[in-house]
């Protein structure tokens, strides 16, 4: 007999021990998650196993794969607007299981996803600041047929004469220089020279949702995006093939008042459009196509409008290389049209002014490839690019002949990387070199920036969240002296008070370098002018924030509450003024100081109301712009305040105290009821207050002052839409807008549309 002492024995038990954890195998725990009602495969599931504090993420294909020691074990699946899913599993030694999964999506809250805020994808209640989503039935059901007539539906945001302007941080720039960047998938659209943004080329047949920024983005997306961002995110294909058209045919109603009405006999202004999309998958490759056509004969008269585009998108995610994912998107455009200026008189407003009708025509094209690489501890490489060429054509010549192009060349490195202790890093380098030519500049332009950036975002426990950014970006014009660059930040917290309340609050920094249009589009519009001015400085400016986000829950009816104050401060921003040397006409210039703050109340609600579907949407929006150049008393906070309080209270004695071309309050609203099983009515009404400061030019042109002064008031207008749903697969529906054919001018010697009627078709299948 063998006998032990007791440190042999314990050194065989220590033996034993080893040697079965030596000779025991994990098992390999692999499956792909899918959405349960579109059976479409979810990239980035969080998978984690109750308590081995291991977890990974599904990768570019849905897949996941884990290792277990055998046993009895939980696994926990979470993913952003789903359920939190708990699958039981037995684990057997050595051998691989393969368990798929459904996740359900949540209806405890009205769940909105964006990535604006924070390149990911995450809960609109928990961003640090205000973002506004416009759906896609907002677009398809009221006949969208550009971006600018989805995103005029976003509180505090207006559109005037093409000019985009959040919370009243910018005016009227006769199309050049723009304060809000606009992306298409991360990319952004504005132009190389003016910096513009052409609404019409955005594919928004391809579009799942619109994403507003509002504030300054500087920090993450650059000059552009010193007063907003624009985002529009387009889809990919589906599991099954799905073809989307619409085709619309529209007229105008004559104007209230006779005079207006430039044609004659029944043949009133009329246009026809349509639109494309299709999605299908091969294999492992994605492919999107869209194209829209649009003929506008123009209420306007010698100011009709016709485009033809085609975009596609493609993803291919090769089973070699299993976080891999490579992509290829495309759009080109034709277009055609009469660009309006001023009207001849209001009596007849719908008639040019001579001289200041100007008819374009120009080709459009972006190519944008794309690389993501998802690494296995949770990093996301990104790599885009972006060629963007605008071509202009002589009018009176052949389509071949080009007189103007702007070319830009973009590209941009992301690293991305969640630790499981709740930090998220985003960082990254990007730059361009844009090239343009018009017979409009002295000289071809050439144009450089490059800039890196960072984010830090940190969670604690379930409640708080921080950010903290920053961005170095250099800019340089050739011919010109080169734009000191100077680095700019940002900061914001989020905090959930309760369940369903989230209180948040944020500063940044933002800047913008003058476009080239700015400053050296030479230009002649009948007596005026506009005059280049190349000793253009860069503007800079910060803008704070406070905001509530409230969501609800009435029975099967969710929605969200917001309340946001904020405060933005501009140095040497650039506004045109009227000059007289050296010649008379409009500049582009610095003025000293403007500082804009306000308050701003929104709603979104989605579900059911005595068992019918609806779905609403809007806000109110008030804002004061103080020009502290022109009244410089408001430089001080208690005078600037205490004109804020007047104006919000209607008083109409600062009219030389603010900017130009703003309007203080704003109004938007959209309702959708489900009425019957087939029968869809909605509505909408917008507000804009009267535009009390322009520029004193225009009050002596063309009796504007004349008109003004009769027409000192807001404006209500109201849209009415119905559909009938034919089968599971058209709809066929009636849109009227400004059904009050209320007659209504946005900027000085331009009248808006009159009433609309709208057949329109949908078919999808």
């Amino acid at each position: 007999m063998i006998k032990y002492t007791i440190s042999q024995s314990i050194l065989v038990l220590i033996g034993l021990f080893v040697s079965t954890i030596a000779f025991s195998q994990k098992t390999k725990i692999t499956g792909v998650i899918t959405d349960d009602r579109t059976n479409e495969t979810l990239i980035g599931v969080s998978v984690s196993v109750d308590s081995l504090k291991i977890g990974v993420v599904t990768n570019l294909n849905g897949k996941y794969t884990i290792d277990v020691p055998p046993g009895k074990h939980t696994i926990k699946y979470s993913y952003l607007g789903y359920s939190i899913e708990n699958k039981q599993i037995n684990a057997v030694d050595g051998t691989t299981q393969e368990i798929d999964f459904k996740l359900k999506t949540e209806q405890k809250e009205l769940k909105l996803v964006t990535v604006t805020g924070s390149q990911y994808e995450k809960d609109i209640a928990r961003e640090v600041v205000s973002i506004d989503v416009i759906k896609k039935y907002l677009v398809e059901n009221t006949n969208a047929t550009d971006l600018a007539q989805a995103v005029a539906k976003v509180p505090g945001v207006s559109i005037v004469d093409g000019q985009a302007s959040i919370r009243g941080g910018s005016g009227y720039a006769y199309g050049t220089g723009s304060r809000v960047q606009v992306l298409v998938d991360d990319i952004p659209l504005l132009s190389a020279d003016l910096s513009e943004v052409r609404w019409n080329f955005v594919p928004i047949e391809n579009m799942e949702q619109v994403e507003v920024i509002k504030g300054a983005a500087s920090s993450m997306y650059g000059s552009g995006a010193m007063n907003g961002v624009i985002h529009v995110r387009t889809g990919y294909a589906y599991d099954k093939p799905q073809t989307k058209i619409s085709i619309a045919q529209g007229i105008y109603s004559n104007p209230a008042r006779s005079s207006l009405r430039w044609w004659s006999g029944y043949f009133n202004p009329f246009f026809t459009n349509a639109f494309l999309s299709h999605r299908q998958k091969f294999g492992n490759i994605d492919l999107v196509l869209g194209g829209n056509l649009n003929w506008n004969s123009g209420y306007i008269k010698d100011c009709s409008d016709q485009q033809a585009r085609f975009n596609f998108k493609t993803r291919w995610r090769p089973k070699a290389l299993k976080n891999w994912s490579f992509e290829l998107a495309g759009n080109t455009m034709y277009q055609q049209f009469g660009q309006f200026f001023l009207w001849q008189d209001p009596d007849t407003a719908y008639v040019p002014w001579t001289g200041t009708v100007s008819y374009n025509k120009y080709a459009y094209f972006t190519l944008d490839p794309r690389i993501t690489y998802m690494g296995a501890k949770g990093s996301v490489h990104k790599i885009r690019g972006r060629l963007y060429r605008i071509n202009r054509i002589n009018a009176n010549e052949p389509i071949g002949k080009i007189n103007g192009s702007s070319n830009i060349l973009w590209g941009e490195y992301q690293y991305q990387k969640q630790f499981k202790f709740g930090l998220t890093i985003t960082a990254g380098v990007v730059g361009s070199y844009s090239k343009s030519y018009s017979v409009l500049y002295p000289d071809t332009l050439q144009q450089i920036f490059y800039a890196g950036y960072t984010q830090l975002e940190k969670t604690f426990g379930t409640r708080w969240t921080l950010v903290g950014g920053a961005r170095f970006e250099r800019n340089r014009a050739f011919g010109l002296r080169n734009d000191k660059p100077k680095p700019v930040f940002r900061g914001g917290v989020n905090f959930q008070a309760a369940r369903a309340t989230f209180l948040r609050a944020t500063w940044g920094q933002a800047y913008r370098f003058p476009s080239l249009g700015e400053r050296y589009l030479d230009a002649n519009l009948s007596s005026l002018s506009v005059i280049p001015n190349t000793s253009l400085r860069p503007e800079y400016g910060w803008t704070a924030e406070l905001g509530l986000k409230q969501n609800f829950r009435v029975n099967n009816f969710l929605g969200y509450f917001d309340a946001a104050i904020f405060w933005s401060e501009f140095r040497d921003m650039i506004e045109y003024l009227l000059v007289v040397k050296p010649k008379f006409g409009f500049q582009a210039q610095n003025i000293s100081k403007a500082r804009v703050a306000g308050i701003e109340l929104s709603t979104m609600a989605d579900g059911k109301i005595l068992g019918r579907p609806i779905r609403i949407y809007g806000g109110y929006t008030f804002n004061y712009p103080a020009d502290l150049q022109s009244d410089t008393s408001q430089i001080k906070a208690n005078i600037f305040m205490q004109n804020l309080f007047q104006s919000f209270k209607g008083v109409d004695s600062l009219q030389t105290s603010i900017l130009k071309y703003r309007l203080r309050n704003m109004a938007r609203g959209d309702i959708e009821i489900d009425v019957l099983d087939r029968l869809t009515v909605g509505g909408s009404v917008t507000y804009n207050s009267f535009m009390e400061r322009i520029d004193a030019v225009f009050n002596g042109l063309n009796n504007i002052a004349s008109y003004r002064k009769l027409h000192d008031k807001g404006i209500v207008t109201f849209d009415a839409r119905v559909a009938f749903k034919i089968s599971e697969k058209s709809t066929i529906s009636l849109i009227c807008k400004n059904i009050g054919n209320v007659e209504y001018s946005l900027r000085p010697g331009m009248l808006d549309a009159p009433r609309s009627f709208t057949l329109q078709y949908r078919l999808q299948f």
